[in-house]
């Protein structure tokens, strides 16, 4: 990036060089070597930094002494930083009275907290190299020494933060531009904005062309601002009495740590107001270090401070997520070389984690859609924390999907496009390296939707069975996030799971692992306390079952979905074994519901008055009549019709034939009887009695044709039935034992296995129920006779009431 804005004369490091040795007589050192310095997580802070934060704490200077360890330091750090986020936060009292909505609010303060951001990046930058001139150099840095100027300028920008002339030569910023306004203030701002480099300008949002993305648009914002009454731009970035502008908002003493703690409480803030969009979850800070120290254990047994681990994020937001993984591993693996890459689609929380990337060694955020573009598709990971979107229809770009040949996705894994959370999840597994572990939260679909051979089962038996990559899955207590009180669950992933672990999945149930919160943060009314999290991080060490854990085996996660036909019979075990055709011309009428039909060639008989014949004459209940089939008026047809219909929702079903045998149908039962003409009755058991009427076409006209029969009952039921992955000593499968011996004990009636699938689900509650507590009957019996005297008195008050109004 530093190339990017250098003069051609100094474009690489040689360049630079010689302009040293020719200005300064003597080569200085690579400013690369310095960066770490700055860029890279700290564990001790500047006095300055102490001191500043003292003035936010409203202590004394003296109070320093008080601090004797780097935690206590970074425990008022801490402390520093969310008192800090208070000023921050106030300057939105500047939009109050402005005509923007609260809930509007973020939009606004978003890319002003983003310039604070880079002018304190500069500013500091511009502290450090002075200090390293004057440092090497032996003389005092001039200002007005047009040599020390450009030796400044050139080494601020080969850092690749980004380049403001004038904050990087003279130190002024938007807290001097407010000190002299003149006329339009919008052409001030837009003025001193356009000095920015390409890069910071792009994701400000300064330049842009037609129909491309703004990002953070502060020039739109500006000029929103700007046309409002009263011109509300100047009080937002000056303030206006007891009320802070962003002038006033200075972080050139925080280091990266820092900010990126105060920023973290600044999104929660913005999270709080308007994050309304389907799916999108600010992560909170509790989880965030919850899923760094379980992925960090997961990975330890495959890692050593020589090596280099590369996180990534592939919907990492404004990037909390990314760059908490990001320190927690330096901090853990102080020798280990570790390289950030993130994706993001939004484009102002794009923009922001960009631009805070730029303040990072080797860090990278992409812009654009993870899963129809995968800006890093040839990169694999060694570290994969996500939070992505919960529920967020994925239709308008399934087809790109669909027809991606990368090897992400499989066509027997698409999940409905009404939900894509398990392509995050496929993609993440895709991208773990050998000794890669992850960190992903999701809601509780990508646990148990589907079912067995769909997408989303066949996504989960891909995780736990194929690639067996799933270490843990916790259950997270509820009302967690700040804008939804869902159920969550954060998904541990292991590339290189030790021996004793393969083939197993570990399940805690941290639903209970919170402590309660003194005032609720929107939703948010409980966060994991570090001692909650020593809790399941323990019990993920020792991989045991304990009362909040359980070591499942993979077959355990999987069953058999198998689909059956059914031979039904009676208790007795009689059934109609086989179809048997009866012929029409041997039935004298088919009685359905104790309507009688006749199937008298050529015509249609029918003995309710009630009923209609096919050419419209009424029937008597006297006798049957006889009626010719009309073809002219389409009068058979209709028959047809109602007649089935009829039949498809009766009650009960007669056959009466010729010879004075009647086969009848309950149809409730299905129980099939045969009534000889001497009065003997058949039971036959279980089936259906089938009756059809057709049109039949010929050159006569037409007629109704019939389709009578007596068929066996056959139904169709699906068993869902433990699987079992081992064989027998003969290298048989267990599992199609284990289907015929469930077959064999549960199902009654003889039976033909149609297709089975394997399918995969979990079932926390069905792995930790939850004990009910069942009352006395007494007690029950006790309430019920005390409602019923309390239902007595109103009826008796009623009544007199009703006696009295008459």
């Amino acid at each position: 990036m530093a190339e990017e804005f250098n003069d051609k004369t100094f474009e690489t490091e040689q360049g630079h060089e010689q302009f040293n040795n020719a200005v300064f007589g003597h080569k200085f050192p690579s400013t690369s070597s310095n960066s770490a310095s700055l860029t890279g997580p700290t564990t001790k802070t500047s006095q300055p930094a102490i001191k500043r934060l003292e003035a936010v704490n409203g202590q004394s200077s003296d109070n320093s002494a008080s601090i004797s360890s780097d935690e206590d330091v970074g425990q008022a750090i801490g402390a520093g930083v969310l008192k800090y986020k208070s000023l921050i936060w106030r300057t939105a009292d500047t939009l109050r009275g402005t005509g923007v909505k609260e809930s509007d609010y973020p939009s606004y303060m978003a890319p002003f907290f983003a310039l604070a951001l880079v002018e304190s990046r500069i500013k500091r930058l511009r502290t450090e190299k002075m200090a390293e001139f004057e440092s090497e150099t032996g003389t005092p840095f001039n200002q007005a020494d047009a040599n020390h100027i450009q030796w400044l300028q050139i080494n601020i920008q080969n850092e690749g933060y980004g380049y403001h002339p004038d904050i990087a030569q003279l130190g002024v910023g938007l807290a001097e531009l407010v000190k002299v306004k003149t006329g339009n203030f919008y052409v001030q701002v837009e003025s001193f904005l356009k000095q920015f480099d390409p890069e910071t300008k792009r994701l400000l949002g300064v330049d842009y062309a037609p129909g491309q993305p703004k990002f953070l648009d502060i020039k739109g914002i500006a000029l929103d601002l700007s046309s409002r009454p009263n011109d509300p731009l100047f009080t937002f970035c000056a303030g206006a009495g007891d009320t802070p502008g962003w002038a006033h908002v200075d972080l050139v003493e925080f280091d990266n740590s820092e900010v990126t703690t105060l920023e973290e409480h600044i999104k929660r803030m913005w999270a709080d107001i308007s994050a309304e969009t389907a799916g999108e979850q600010y992560t909170p800070k509790d989880l965030i270090a919850l899923a760094c120290a379980l992925g960090i254990e997961a990975r330890r047994p495959n890692t050593n401070s020589s090596q280099i681990c590369d996180v990534y994020d592939m919907a990492c937001g404004g990037g909390n997520f990314l760059f908490a993984a990001e320190e927690a591993l330096r901090k853990e693996f102080p020798g280990l070389s570790v390289r950030v890459r993130g994706q993001e689609l939004n484009d102002a929380l794009y923009a922001l984690a960009a631009l805070e990337a730029r303040f990072r060694p080797d860090a990278q955020i992409a812009w654009g859609n993870t899963l129809t573009h995968d800006h890093y598709l040839a990169y694999k990971s060694g570290f994969i924390v996500a939070n992505p979107p919960y529920g967020v229809d994925w239709k308008a770009f399934a087809a790109t999907i669909k027809t991606s040949n990368c090897g992400r996705f499989d066509a027997s894994r698409m999940p409905p496009t009404s939900d894509g959370q398990l392509l995050f999840l496929q993609h993440a597994v895709f991208h773990l390296e050998e000794n890669g572990v992850g960190a992903i939260v999701h809601s509780g679909s990508t646990l148990f939707s589907g079912d067995a051979g769909g997408g989303e089962s066949e996504t989960r038996r891909w995780l736990f069975q194929e690639q067996d990559v799933v270490e843990a899955i916790v259950q997270l207590p509820k009302n967690e996030f700040f804008n939804t009180g869902i159920a969550t669950y954060l998904w541990i992933l292991n590339r290189n799971k030790p021996e004793s672990r393969k083939g197993k999945v570990l399940l805690i149930n941290a639903e209970t692992c919170f402590k309660k919160l003194k005032k609720n943060l929107n939703m948010k009314n409980c966060e994991i306390d570090p001692a909650n999290r020593t809790r399941i991080l323990d019990c993920f060490k020792s991989f045991t079952d304990s009362d909040i854990s359980r070591v499942m085996d993979v077959d355990d996660l999987l069953y058999n979905k198998v689909s059956l036909e059914l031979h039904r019979h009676d208790e007795e075990g009689r059934a109609i074994q086989k179809s048997t055709a009866i012929d029409a011309a041997k039935v004298k009428s088919i009685v359905v519901d104790g309507m009688h039909y006749s199937t008298a060639t050529g015509g249609v008989q029918q003995s309710a008055s009630s009923n209609v014949g096919p050419s419209g004459s009424t029937g008597s209940s006297s006798g049957p009549l006889t009626a010719p089939v009309d073809s002219t008026d389409g009068s058979a047809k209709v028959f047809v019709d109602d007649f089935n219909g009829k039949v498809r929702s009766s009650e009960a079903l007669s056959i009466e034939l010729l010879d004075g045998s009647v086969w009848t149908m309950n149809r409730e039962e299905h129980r099939i009887q045969e009534a000889k003409a001497g009065g003997v009755v058949n039971e036959h058991g279980l089936g259906v009695l089938s009756v059809k009427a057709k049109v039949a076409k010929s050159k006569a006209g037409e007629n109704i044709r019939w389709d009578i029969s007596v068929d066996p009952f056959m139904e169709s039921d699906t068993e869902t039935i433990p699987y079992s992955s081992r064989k027998d000593e003969h290298g048989n499968s267990l599992n199609d034992k284990l289907i015929a011996d469930f077959i064999a004990k549960w199902v009654r009636d003889p039976s033909t296995i149609k297709a089975k699938s394997v399918g995969s689900e979990i079932n926390f509650n069905r792995v930790f129920p939850k004990l009910a507590q069942i009352r006395a009957s007494k007690d029950l019996l006790l309430e019920i006779a005390l409602v019923d005297e309390s239902l007595r008195a109103i009826e008796e008050e009623m009544s007199k009431f009703l006696t009295k109004s008459k």
